[in-house]
């Protein structure tokens, strides 16, 4: 089936990456390589993945680490399918507990890992009926990571995507400094200056189509105020 879906393959053995890579795009996906941990997270925060396959012994920042920053530092719902040499049952039980859908142990058949990931977009895709989330003018599609003001789409980075993800999630509520801290740096906290930053990059990348919706709420936090019509 060709799909030209996006796929994260992170697995530090080239011939394993070689084989499942080449297999993939004659099937239609477009493939990115990560080779260890630190490169998968690299490409995480600039690229949106249909599905993640993930190996579990890497150089640098381990397999679990890279599922745990999937889903609790980047806070991505991506289906993950764990592909290992390991198969005690622990280490299944670590990696559901940490959040993957899915587990195929080494070695295993090409077209089987092909079918679990069409079942894991399948499921996904199947799951949101409705992945758009507005306010105002302003349009999030979860699925794809395109952001559009008054049906034009912009470009944001990773971090001000996820803030305005946040703020569209909470529709009119404020969003205090600690849940933003925590959302965008988890167990790496970084200073106050370093999220004011970040607003400001988004403020400047929603002002440049005449969006000046982020309103601060002094002492507390930040939130979305209404965005005025165009004449």
């Amino acid at each position: 089936m060709s799909t030209h879906k996006r796929i994260l393959l992170v697995e530090d053995e080239i011939s394993i990456a070689a084989n499942v890579c080449s297999y993939l795009e004659k099937k239609g996906y477009m493939v990115d390589v990560a080779y260890e941990g630190h490169a998968a997270v690299s490409l995480l925060d600039q690229y949106a993945f249909d599905t993640i396959v993930l190996d579990l012994g890497l150089p640098g920042k381990s397999g679990f680490d890279v599922l745990q920053y999937i889903r609790d530092q980047a806070m991505l719902s991506t289906p993950v399918v764990i592909l290992t040499a390991r198969d005690a049952l622990q280490d299944k039980l670590t990696g559901f507990s940490l959040g993957t859908d899915d587990y195929l142990t080494k070695p295993f058949s090409l077209s089987e890992l092909e079918a679990r990931i069409n079942a894991l977009i399948k499921r996904a895709t199947g799951t949101v009926a409705n992945p758009v989330r507005r306010w105002g003018q302003i349009e999030i599609n979860t699925r794809s990571h395109i952001v559009a003001i008054r049906g034009v789409p912009i470009h944001l980075t990773r971090k001000s995507y996820d803030i305005l993800s946040t703020f569209l999630q909470h529709p009119g509520e404020v969003i205090t400094k600690e849940r933003f801290e925590s959302l965008l740096w988890a167990d790496d906290p970084k200073s106050s200056d370093a999220l004011r930053s970040q607003i400001h990059l988004l403020r400047k990348a929603l002002a440049e189509h005449d969006c000046d919706v982020i309103e601060t709420v002094h002492g507390t936090g930040w939130r979305l105020g209404k965005l005025k019509e165009q004449s």
